[in-house]
C-alpha cells in the first residue's frame, strides 16, 4: 500500500509507459546509428527503469491478487504479465549493448578514437545481434504489455 492505495495499479504504470518508449527508442538506436549517439543514456535509463518496474509490477500484482482473491479474469492477467518479463530482459540487454557500442566502439557513425584503429572483426556479428534483440525485446515486449494490460484491465472493469 502506498498512501492508502494498492502499489500495483501505481507500479504498473511505470512499466507500460517505459517498455514501449524503452523499446522505440531501442530500435531507433539499433538502425539509425547517428541517433544513437545522442539518444543512448535516454535510451538506457528508460530501459533500465522499465527492467526494473515489470518486475515490481508482477511481485505486486500478486500481492493485490492474494488481497482481494482470485478469480479466471484474474489468473489469466497473472499468466500474460509473466510473459513480460523475458522480452524485457532482452531489450534491456539489446539497450546496453548499443549504448556500449555507441560509447565505446563508434556504432553512432564514427570509429572508436577518430581513426586510431579499426573496429573488430566481430562487431558487424554484434551488430547483427543487437539489432535482432531490439527488434525481439522491443516488439515482444510491448505486445506482451498491451495483452497484459487489457487483460488487466478486463479483471478490474468486468463484472
Amino acid at each position: 500500500m502506498f498512501f492508502g492505495l494498492p502499489l500495483h495499479p501505481l507500479v504498473v504504470h511505470a512499466a507500460v509507459v517505459c517498455l514501449p518508449l524503452a523499446a522505440l527508442g531501442t530500435i531507433l538506436m539499433a538502425f539509425w546509428p547517428a541517433a544513437a549517439r545522442r539518444l543512448w543514456p535516454a535510451v538506457l535509463f528508460v530501459a533500465t527503469i522499465a527492467l526494473i518496474a515489470v518486475p515490481l509490477s508482477i511481485n505486486s500484482g500478486e500481492t493485490l491478487a492474494d488481497t482481494i482473491g482470485e478469480n479466471a479474469l484474474i489468473e489469466a492477467h497473472e499468466e500474460q504479465s509473466e510473459q513480460v518479463l523475458p522480452f524485457v530482459i532482452v531489450l534491456w540487454l539489446a539497450a546496453l549493448g548499443l549504448s556500449l557500442a555507441t560509447r565505446f566502439m563508434g556504432h553512432g557513425g564514427h570509429p572508436p578514437h577518430e581513426g586510431i584503429g579499426t573496429r573488430p572483426r566481430w562487431h558487424a556479428g554484434a551488430m547483427i545481434v543487437l539489432v535482432i534483440l531490439a527488434l525481439i525485446g522491443g516488439v515482444g515486449g510491448t505486445v506482451a504489455i498491451v495483452r497484459a494490460g487489457h487483460s488487466g484491465a478486463q479483471s478490474v472493469w468486468t463484472k
